[in-house]
């Protein structure tokens, strides 16, 4: 904040924050050097609604409207944000503003303005450091392991050798295609060796001509 000093040494510190907020406009410093408020009305318009848009539309959502008000309009709403957002109290009334001369209070006011919405603009564009994740936050769902899988071929499967007699006579009879097996092997044995198929445990036969084959 500029508080003691000549106009000039004012002026070079608002050269060096224009050129850091990319002031696109040209700047005329004689006005300013006059205190004419219309050379310090597009700085703020600039620095309020244009350098930072995180910024303006934090004034939207609040309900500061400043695009396409008169000069008066403009400075109410402006005082108005000032003290509202940033709690800051002008060095000089609206009316002093307005008048031809306070050149050193306009340029400390023009460059307050712009240090506040620099500072609220990186405040704004910070980012959020993300907590890192541990190993409680992990939801069991993403470790766990199906304890039980669904079982397949648990039921015993069902052979009714009493209803398929031609489909024995069919496999005993092509046993004698394979010379491994021999001529008076018996059906069980020929299945087990065509098939590869091990350790299949044959159930005893009921009474009633059904064959209960488990496959685990």
């Amino acid at each position: 904040m500029i508080s003691t000093g000549d106009v000039q040494s004012g002026l070079r510190k608002l050269e060096s924050l224009l050129r850091v907020i990319k002031y696109p406009e040209d700047v005329d410093y004689n006005k300013l050097s006059k205190g004419d408020p219309s050379a310090f009305l597009p700085i703020a318009s600039f620095t309020l609604t244009t350098f930072s848009p995180p910024f303006a539309e934090l004034l939207m959502t609040a309900g500061f409207e400043l695009i396409g008000k008169t000069d008066l309009r403009f400075t109410d709403t402006l005082y108005k944000l000032l003290r509202d957002v940033f709690h800051y109290k002008p060095v000089l009334s609206k009316q002093q503003f307005f008048q031809l001369g306070f050149s050193q209070r306009k340029i400390s006011f023009i460059c307050d303005i712009i240090n506040l919405v620099l500072q609220k603009h990186g405040q704004l564009k910070k980012p959020k450091v993300r907590r890192p994740v541990s190993h409680s936050d992990v939801g069991v769902e993403g470790h766990t392991v199906n304890p039980d899988p669904p079982s397949i071929f648990r039921e015993p499967f069902i052979v009714n050798l009493a209803k398929t007699p031609s489909s024995i006579t069919a496999i005993a009879s092509s046993a004698e295609e394979f010379p491994s097996c021999p001529p008076h092997a018996d059906v069980d044995s020929f299945i087990s060796s065509t098939n590869e198929i091990t350790n299949v445990p044959i159930a005893e036969e009921p009474s009633d001509g059904t064959v209960c084959v488990s496959i685990s």
